[in-house]
C-alpha cells in the first residue's frame, strides 16, 4: 500500500510539472520564440533595408499567406548570447512587423545566399534552410500604390 501511495504521489508530481510550460509572449528562454504568423493575422507591416535604401509597405491576402507559409517552413538553431550577426555592414533586413496576435513579429538578415539569421524577440537564431521572402516591395513589382499597399522609399533615417 505505502509503494502504491509513493507511486501515486510521483507521478501527480511529474505529470503536475509538465503543465508548468510558460505561455507565448511570456518571458524567459523556456518559452516558445517562433518566427510565426499566426492564421487569425490579416496583415504584416514589411521594412527591407538593403544598402541605403529602405522600403515600407503592408502584405495581406494572398501575398500574407505566401509570407505565413515560408515563415513555417524555416528551420532554425539558437546562437550563443554572444553572437550578434545583425551588427555587420552590408547585407539586408526583412523587418516584419505583427499588430495581431501573440506574437510581434521577427526579423530576417540576409548576408549570402547561405548566411542568413532571424532575430525574435532579442534572440539571434542561425537559418538552416535560407530562401528570401516571398514578397517584394510594391515599387519592385512595379506599381507604386497598388490596392491596399502602403510603401515609402529612403534613406534610412
Amino acid at each position: 500500500m505505502k509503494r502504491i501511495t509513493i507511486l501515486f504521489s510521483a507521478l501527480i508530481c511529474i505529470f503536475g510539472l509538465t503543465g508548468c510550460v510558460p505561455a507565448p509572449g511570456s518571458s524567459g528562454p523556456g518559452r516558445p520564440i517562433a518566427a510565426y504568423i499566426a492564421d487569425d493575422v490579416t496583415r504584416a507591416e514589411i521594412t527591407h533595408r538593403s544598402g541605403e535604401t529602405s522600403a515600407e509597405w503592408t502584405v495581406e491576402g494572398e501575398e500574407l499567406d505566401a509570407l505565413r507559409e515560408w515563415a513555417s517552413g524555416l528551420k532554425y538553431e539558437l546562437l550563443d548570447s554572444e553572437e550578434e550577426p545583425g551588427g555587420r555592414d552590408g547585407g539586408e533586413v526583412y523587418e516584419i512587423v505583427l499588430t495581431e496576435g501573440y506574437y510581434p513579429g521577427f526579423s530576417y538578415v540576409i548576408h549570402g545566399a547561405d548566411d542568413c539569421y532571424l532575430l525574435i524577440e532579442g534572440y539571434w537564431y542561425s537559418v538552416t534552410n535560407p530562401s528570401d521572402p516571398p514578397i517584394a516591395s510594391p515599387a519592385d513589382r512595379g506599381a507604386a500604390h497598388g490596392p491596399g499597399a502602403h510603401f515609402s522609399s529612403s534613406p534610412p533615417g
